[in-house]
This record gives C-alpha cells, sequence and structure tokens, in this order.
C-alpha cells in the first residue's frame, strides 16, 4: 500500500511540538545544533558539523517547532526508526531547510509512483541517499530516469532495480556523467546494446565512477599485468564488472601477489585462473581463501600439491562456502568412512549429486549443514 505523503499536511504555523518531543533547554543558540543534540542524540562535534552545512540565513532563521514539524513528519511518513531518523538529518541536514509541501512530499511521492516503491522501499531508498529529499523532479531525477530507460532499454522492474541498488544515479548528470560513462564503457570494451545493458544492470555504480581517475587506469593495469589482448579484457570484465570498482592497491595486486606465491603459481597459471574465475578478486585473504586452503590441507589430509592442482585445475573451488558447503559434506563423509578427498574433487556438484555419490541421504546433509 503506497504512503500518503502529500495528504492531510498541516502547515508549520499550525504546529506545535509534539508531545514526544517537548521542547527543553537549547544547549546552542542554534535550533538546528539544539535538536541534533537532545532529538538525534549527536555529540556536540557532530551537532556542529550538521548547523555548519546549513546555508547561514537558513540556520538563523530556523525554529525548533519548524524543525520538529519536518522531522516529525519525515519519520512518521518514512516510518523511520530513531536511528534512521538521525542518519538522515546527518546525511543531508539541509533537508532542516526544506518544505514539507513543496519539496519533501512532492519528491517522495514522484518517487514512490515513478519506480513504484513499496513503502520498504522508499524508506530503504531514503536512509541510503538521503540527499534524493533535495533532488528536482523536473530538473534532474524525470529527465535522468527517463533517458536511462531509453538509452538502456529498461523495463520498470529494472529500472526500479538500478535506482534501489545505485540510488546516487538520481543525482547524477546525464550529459556529465552518465552519458559519457556509458559511451566510453561500451567503446572501449566493444560492448554491444545487450552487453552493456547487462553490465549496468549487474554493477549500476559503473554509472558514477570516474572513467579518468577509476576505471581507464584499472582496465590498462589490468590488460597490462596479465598481458590481455582487448577480446581478454572484455571477457574479464564482462564475467566480473565488479573488478572496475577494486582498488588496484588494496585489493587488486595484493590479491594476485598472495595467490601466486600462496599456490606457486607462474605468469601463466595466475592468468589462467583469474580468466577462468574473475572472482577471485573480490575474496579476502584471512577471512576467506587461507582459511579454506588450510581446510584442505588440515582437515581434508591434501599434500599442498594435491591442493595446488586442485585450485589450479577448478579455481572456483576457492569460491564455495567452508561453513555450508565443505565442513558438512566433511561431516558427512567421515560418518559413512567416505574417501573425504570427495569433498573438494566434488566441490561444484549439487548436494544431492554428492550425497548419491558418497552414499548417504540428503537429510544427513541437512542436517550437518544446521549444525556448522
Amino acid at each position: 500500500m503506497h504512503l500518503s505523503l502529500t495528504v492531510a499536511l498541516v502547515p508549520p504555523a499550525a504546529m506545535v511540538p509534539p508531545a514526544a518531543r517537548p521542547p527543553s533547554r537549547v544547549v546552542c543558540s542554534g535550533a538546528a545544533y539544539d535538536y541534533c543534540i537532545q532529538s538525534l542524540g549527536c555529540t556536540a562535534e557532530a551537532a556542529g558539523k550538521a548547523e555548519r552545512r546549513l546555508l547561514p540565513d537558513i540556520a538563523e532563521r530556523l525554529t525548533r517547532t519548524q524543525i520538529d514539524y519536518k522531522c516529525d513528519w519525515l519519520q512518521s511518513s518514512l516510518d523511520l526508526s530513531d536511528a534512521e531518523l538521525k542518519k538522515v538529518v546527518l546525511g543531508r541536514p539541509s533537508l532542516l531547510g526544506y518544505s514539507v509541501e513543496k519539496n519533501m512530499a512532492p519528491t517522495l511521492d514522484w518517487l514512490q509512483k515513478r519506480l513504484d516503491l513499496g513503502d520498504a522501499q522508499l524508506r530503504k531508498l531514503v536512509v541510503k541517499q538521503p540527499p534524493l529529499l533535495g533532488y528536482s523532479v523536473e530538473d534532474n531525477m524525470a529527465p535522468t530516469l527517463d533517458w536511462l530507460q531509453r538509452r538502456l532499454g529498461l523495463d520498470a522492474a529494472q529500472l526500479r532495480k538500478m535506482v534501489l541498488q545505485n540510488p546516487q544515479l538520481l543525482g547524477l548528470s546525464v550529459e556529465d556523467k552518465i552519458e559519457p560513462n556509458l559511451d566510453w564503457l561500451q567503446t572501449r570494451l566493444d560492448l554491444d546494446d545487450a552487453q552493456l545493458k547487462n553490465r549496468v544492470l549487474k554493477m549500476p555504480a559503473l554509472l558514477s565512477y570516474s572513467v579518468e581517475d577509476n576505471m581507464e587506469p584499472k582496465l590498462d593495469w589490468l590488460q597490462t599485468r596479465f598481458h590481455l589482448d582487448d577480446a581478454g579484457l572484455r571477457k574479464t570484465v564482462l564475467r566480473l564488472p565488479a573488478v572496475l570498482g577494486y582498488s588496484i592497491e588494496d585489493n587488486l595486486a595484493p590479491t594476485l601477489d598472495w595467490l601466486q606465491s600462496r599456490l606457486d603459481l607462474n605468469e601463466t597459471e595466475l592468468k589462467r585462473m583469474i580468466i577462468a574465475f574473475p572472482s577471485l578478486f573480490g575474496y579476502r585473504v584471512e577471512g576467506n581463501m587461507e582459511p579454506k586452503l588450510c581446510f584442505c590441507e588440515e582437515e581434508l589430509g591434501l599434500s599442498a600439491s594435491e591442493v595446488r592442482a586442485s585450485i589450479v585445475s577448478d579455481p572456483s573451488r576457492l569460491g564455495r562456502s567452508l561453513k555450508k558447503r565443505y565442513r558438512p559434506r566433511l561431516e558427512v563423509c567421515r560418518a559413512v568412512g567416505a574417501d573425504v578427498s570427495i569433498v573438494l574433487r566434488g566441490a561444484s556438484q549439487t548436494d544431492a549429486a554428492f550425497c548419491k555419490r558418497v552414499g548417504v541421504p540428503l537429510e544427513a546433509l541437512r542436517a550437518a549443514q544446521e549444525n556448522v
């Protein structure tokens, strides 16, 4: 059921401070500072920072009654928790100067109708991107969404999914950001329209990345590091568009160095693994890959060379869950005296196929998964 955001709004002048938030001693000359301290529970530093982000004339003109009215309306209309309201206000302090009737209610009404959002989806959108409360519908959001839908051939569900995943795009300029990014991606990776659409749907953040400071240097680094031709680079990015969001210094380079050292890989083996399974770029070493390799060596009793050969031949084995796949399967293998090496060799098998191969009922594996 849609929110009714523009119905039964009482003009601020007629409002009195809600009983839930009675006026109290002002702790600073600014009403915004006072509200952040008393009602939101902010530190003095956070409250001061929020008030400084207001235009001076707005900060001086605002009264506590006006702020209470706007924030109580926002909280009740979106069913925000106190923590969510605090996040929204600190994320966009200028909303304290907005008009409910002229700005916030029409904006939220339009968004909900344009994207066919449920109440929970609208709340999530505002909490993730508080600045959207100040975006212009006519000058920004409406033309941006209309253009995106035409350019990528999106249906209503796809457009809604993109916005929910990356609400920042509501504030992006088509001419200065979105269109140049799409054109560059399509040309640089030689993508047809369908491929471009699929990449953006999988990772809408691509629309907001900087070409010069982010995407271009990353593709150049990947191509140089692995001696990839354009086809190889294209294949890698098509399989893992998220690679364009990773840091070279903090993620890509250290991950590759660790894999090469840990598994004693030559350049050809490393390149083959990454092209076959680019998701390796996104896995943490300490919390993901290293524990799995140790599990194979210590609990499955495989030698380092056996583990190496298995991972090199099928790097997706590093993508299987230690908790939900490897450990429960080891438990049922031990229970029936089966060869535990099948846990790694059969990692890609479905649970049903694995149980049939080992000779245990599927229910036994399900019980082990629940108990891990």
